[in-house]
């Protein structure tokens, strides 16, 4: 007899428990990730989209200053629906949302939202760092009109008491010349 009321009572739990299961909803909620993700809120008009194709982002890294191209399609049931995307490292056009500007900011991954009626999609900008561009110094006489000569300028007294020697050299053996012939 235990037996059958733990039985029946089980029962009569599962039938009071089951249909409220079953007609349970969860909410959507939108979490970033690497690939395209989508919410739809229950409609009480039906199970019509007005997201057809989840936004995505090409090319998906890309520095300042760099073109992106943003693929998605929206289908919205009244004119007061409005699309929009948004994204903290994206400029886009006014009304425009085919195409964005990566803006100057902090490299990292950073989240594009579209907003199609109340429907939202969401896909992931990485930004990449900017790339310094390398400053070759110029050395040597072509590019600084100086001279092969060592940068520090080690072989430069040297050289230049050479040649004052030279010089004076020179200078005594044509005083020497001039006095011979006058004799």
């Amino acid at each position: 007899m235990k037996k059958t009321a733990v039985v029946t009572g089980f029962a009569v739990a599962f039938l009071v428990v089951a249909p409220g299961a079953a007609l349970a909803t969860t909410p959507t909620t939108t979490t970033p990730s690497a690939s395209p993700t989508s919410t739809v809120p229950v409609d009480p008009e039906g199970p019509f989209s007005r997201i057809t194709r989840l936004l995505t982002v090409s090319p998906a890294a890309a520095q300042p200053g760099a073109r992106v191209k943003l693929d998605f399609a929206c289908q919205t049931r009244e004119p007061a629906e409005k699309v929009t995307v948004r994204s903290a490292a994206l400029v886009f056009g006014k009304g425009l949302w085919d195409t964005g500007t990566v803006k100057d900011v902090k490299p990292g991954k950073y989240t594009v939202t579209l907003h199609c009626g109340p429907e939202t999609s969401a896909a992931i900008l990485e930004v990449l760092p900017v790339k310094k561009q390398v400053v070759k110094v110029p050395a040597g006489a072509p590019q600084t009109g100086g001279t092969d000569a060592p940068p520090d300028g080690s072989g430069a007294p040297l050289a230049a008491a050479a040649a004052m020697g030279a010089l004076a050299l020179g200078g005594s053996g044509l005083v020497l010349a001039r006095r011979a012939r006058r004799r």
